[in-house]
């Protein structure tokens, strides 16, 4: 007969389960929303009121984010939607930020591979039970990174082993990256560049070389764990080498607004798909259950 305790367990377990997968799920789909920045350039290009029609190939993106109508550099710019193009740059920031704060690198590092995502649990828990004296010994700093590494210093050499630190270390460093990106972007909506250009492109470039390397060692962290690690892949590394390319020339080529967003467009849509294939995923188990149930009536 089962004991009342056990209901009570199972019942108290269900919480931190649900609030899991609802943090993982807000995540997720903060990642997937980067894309309404195609809805709203596309809006806002259409806005447009300058002396000679918008182009992607001439124009830049930050033309459609300046406050004020005039010349900038060589260019004549008249955005009368900026409002909304600035308003898309910083949602699309925060949603990168909140993705990075709120998918958990156990999950990030698998795909969300449930399987996977809950030998990495047991994995974490062995380590952490292993190594809680020598971890809570260390000084502050180091304990944080060891607790963020999963790993518990001077436990053995299973801990301390590569198969184990460099995917940890690589995921923690998909999110710091996909952070600051995240920051950057948002930077470049609050400071249009007809404000304080040194900051605008700042932010730029934070999200250009962030946001590009993020999904490079993203890519790579998937290879073995879905067929969306190609793509996610392809779309850092494209975003990766258009970015060292137009850095090079500080964007002086015959068709300035194509090499901008061959650095920018494949981020957006790399980002999307990563929260895309984690949504998901998420959703495996509920929609597994849901055919066992169908099959049993």
């Amino acid at each position: 007969m089962a004991h009342p305790d056990d209901a009570e367990r199972t019942e108290n377990a269900a919480g931190p389960v649900m609030t899991d997968r609802i943090r993982h799920y807000l995540g997720a789909w903060s990642a997937v929303s980067v894309v309404q920045f195609f809805v709203a350039e596309a809006a806002v290009i259409a806005a447009w009121r300058g002396p000679a029609p918008y182009t992607r190939r001439l124009n830049l993106i930050s033309d459609l984010g300046q406050m004020h109508c005039g010349l900038h550099g060589t260019r004549e710019v008249c955005s009368p939607l900026h409002t909304l193009m600035n308003v898309s740059f910083v949602l699309q920031g925060v949603g990168m930020v909140i993705a990075a704060l709120l998918i958990t690198s156990a999950v990030l590092r698998v795909a969300a591979y449930g399987p996977a995502v809950r030998a990495e649990a047991r994995l974490s828990e062995a380590l952490a039970r292993a190594g809680t004296r020598r971890t809570t010994a260390l000084p502050g700093f180091r304990a944080r990174a060891a607790v963020a590494l999963g790993v518990a210093p001077g436990g053995g050499p299973v801990s301390r082993h590569r198969a184990i630190v460099v995917p940890r270390a690589a995921t923690l460093a998909v999110r710091i990256l996909l952070g600051v990106a995240g920051v950057g972007v948002a930077v470049v909506g609050f400071v249009p560049q007809d404000s304080q250009e040194a900051v605008h492109l700042a932010g730029a470039g934070a999200y250009f070389l962030g946001g590009s390397l993020a999904l490079v060692v993203l890519g790579v962290l998937w290879i073995r764990r879905t067929a969306a690690a190609w793509p996610v892949l392809l779309c850092g590394a494209s975003a990766f080498a258009a970015t060292v390319i137009g850095g090079a020339v500080a964007l002086h080529v015959p068709e300035p607004g194509t090499l901008e967003r061959f650095m920018g467009y494949p981020i957006t849509a790399g980002i999307a798909v990563a929260g895309a294939v984690i949504a998901y995923r998420l959703g495996v188990p509920a929609r597994q259950a849901r055919a066992l149930r169908r099959a049993g009536r």
